[in-house]
């Protein structure tokens, strides 16, 4: 609960600083200038920008908390050795496993266990992925 309640918070203040760029651009172009409508352009493409980024990462963090919730891990799992359940995981797609969306979560797992964020990150955009179909 915690979580979700600063995931709204950081999500309000995005919101006026959204609100602060539209503002400013809009005196930008309200000045008549040239310089002016290249300025409040600007502000507007870091305005898309900021809410593209703000909305990836949203969906991001729902997509994988929906997937946290369905995710029974395998009775081999190894919670003791890392390394070991990293190599275990990836072996599992390998073999065979490339669109279970169980053993992407797995592998993400296992990356962030090794504190591979990068991996982690990719890997669960792949379980997001095949969980869609």
């Amino acid at each position: 609960m915690k979580e979700k309640l600063f995931v709204a918070v950081l999500v309000l203040i995005t919101a006026a600083y959204a609100w602060g760029l539209g503002w400013i651009a809009w005196g930008f172009v309200r000045a008549g200038s040239a310089l002016g409508f290249g300025l409040a352009l600007g502000i507007v493409i870091l305005l898309l920008l900021t809410i593209w980024v703000t909305w990836r990462e949203l969906l991001f963090g729902l997509g994988s908390g929906r997937l946290a919730r369905q995710y029974e891990p395998p009775a081999e799992a190894d919670d003791e050795d890392p390394r070991a359940e990293f190599e275990a995981a990836r072996t599992t797609i390998q073999d065979g496993a490339e669109h279970d969306w169980r053993a992407w979560f797995r592998l993400a797992l296992a990356y962030d266990a090794l504190r591979d964020r990068k991996g982690a990150r990719r890997a669960t955009r792949r379980a997001i992925a095949e969980h869609r179909g």
